[in-house]
């Protein structure tokens, strides 16, 4: 539930933690760079900011363009 434009409510923020956690969790060690983890984050926030909440597509989505 968003509470306004931009802003997300505190049981999006706890989602998006345990799926950013699962993502890079999941990740081999060589792809758990900043970068990675940084495009992980920032695949999450546009992803929930568009609406998504379900855990799956979020996750899918969380890890697009990660790079080797």
């Amino acid at each position: 539930m968003m509470l306004g434009p931009n802003i997300l409510a505190p049981e999006d923020l706890s989602l998006l933690g345990a799926i950013y956690d699962l993502v890079v969790d999941s990740l081999p060690s060589r792809m758990r760079t900043p970068r990675n983890r940084r495009q992980v984050a920032l695949n999450l926030l546009c992803l929930s900011l568009r609406g998504e909440r379900d855990p799956l597509e979020l996750e899918l989505g969380a890890a697009a363009g990660l790079t080797c």
